[in-house]
């Protein structure tokens, strides 16, 4: 679901970091409710960077067995 909720960011924000809980909440006070297609990216990023670690582990897991 992270990885789809990414791949629609100009549309969906995925936020998988609690440090960004604040300032997107602050965002989106300011900007009546919406995050920008520049934030949703940043958010992206990191969920890609997160899932890649953990498909990682993964494989480095199964290569052991």
């Amino acid at each position: 679901m992270l990885r789809a909720g990414a791949k629609n960011y100009p549309y969906v924000s995925v936020i998988v970091d609690p440090a960004d809980y604040k300032p997107i909440l602050e965002e989106m006070k300011k900007s009546g409710g919406s995050v920008s297609k520049e934030t949703n990216f940043r958010l992206a990023k990191k969920v890609y960077a997160l899932t890649a670690r953990y498909d990682k582990m993964i494989t480095d897991y199964l290569a052991k067995k």
